[in-house]
């Protein structure tokens, strides 16, 4: 697990600090109170020795350990709220220090967001696909639900990620889509404009666990960030990496394509915690991690740079 600045222990205005003294156990914690739909935050813990635990939250648990940073021992874990939660979670948190256990309890409040609607005209096999791929419709799902379910005990991530392209957003996060009039499942990711061609790099540290074509999302990268952090890169002209290889962050991935369901070039960014989907673009932020919010927002098309005479 990686060392990280913690500052983020200054950042959220609205959170809920513990601080649990014992004569073996002495440890703050930070949980949001309030979250919106949509956003990943942090819980982040620091304590004066090391410690172990895990945290349960929406039927998952995930462990974590701490690293020691100027005299302290601390750690982060990303967590997500859905899109379409509407009811207070609960979130219980075990930490054991010098033998000693201590259980943390706490709830947090989704913010409802409203969602953009997008209506899309694509090729008629991308809304009604044929027979004759309907098992590689399967596959891609079986592979894609494997990949979500993986859950490690630490995690390679840094914030804040890197941006993979440095195109504007053409199309937001959690939008509802309707194509050639017949609505489907919401816009899990983030459209990021680019060029064919254009260079797509890693968000962060990890391990590539697919590298292949998929029928909707074209030619696809999955990352795995450790404890449950996934990132998925879609639409790519180009794959310059395979399964089971270690991405270093910033590492070009592939290249900006047009492969798959698509109305144009772009980079279909996908970030998933838990098996979560959430926005990614608040991630890529040096400033502190913003979960309150909706979706970010669509930008024009930038324009045309003048041809000289």
């Amino acid at each position: 697990m990686k060392r990280f600045s913690f500052s983020l222990f200054f950042l959220l205005s609205l959170c809920f600090i513990s601080s649990f003294h014992h004569i073996a156990f002495a440890a703050k914690i930070i949980i949001p109170e309030k979250v919106s739909q949509g956003r990943g935050f942090i819980i982040a813990i620091k304590a004066q020795n090391p410690f172990t635990g895990y945290i349960e939250w929406r039927n998952k648990k995930i462990k974590f350990s701490s690293t020691i940073l100027n005299s302290q021992h601390e750690t982060q874990v990303l967590l997500g709220m859905p899109t379409d939660e509407v009811k207070t979670q609960n979130i219980r948190i075990s930490i054991t220090e010098n033998n000693q256990n201590n259980i943390i309890k706490q709830t947090i409040k989704p913010l409802k967001v409203n969602w953009v609607t997008h209506n899309l005209n694509v090729a008629p096999k991308y809304v009604e696909p044929p027979k004759e791929v309907l098992n590689q419709i399967a596959k891609d799902q079986k592979t894609n639900k494997a990949t979500l379910a993986r859950m490690s005990d630490s995690h390679t991530w840094e914030l804040p990620f890197v941006r993979p392209v440095n195109g504007t957003i053409s199309g937001s996060f959690a939008a509802r889509r309707v194509f050639n009039g017949q609505p489907r499942t919401p816009h899990f990711g983030t459209d990021m404009r680019g060029a064919i061609g254009t260079r797509i790099l890693a968000m962060a540290d990890g391990i590539v666990v697919c590298a292949e074509p998929q029928y909707f999302s074209g030619n696809a990268v999955w990352i795995d960030h450790g404890q449950g952090v996934i990132s998925m890169y879609g639409h790519m002209s180009k794959i310059s990496v395979k399964k089971g290889d270690i991405i270093k962050k910033g590492q070009k991935i592939g290249e900006v394509g047009a492969t798959g369901r698509v109305t144009g070039p772009h980079l279909h960014l996908s970030l998933y915690i838990q098996g979560v989907a959430v926005d990614a673009v608040p991630f890529f932020s040096q400033m502190p991690l913003e979960i309150i919010g909706g979706p970010t927002k669509e930008q024009p098309r930038p324009p045309m740079p003048k041809k000289q005479k």
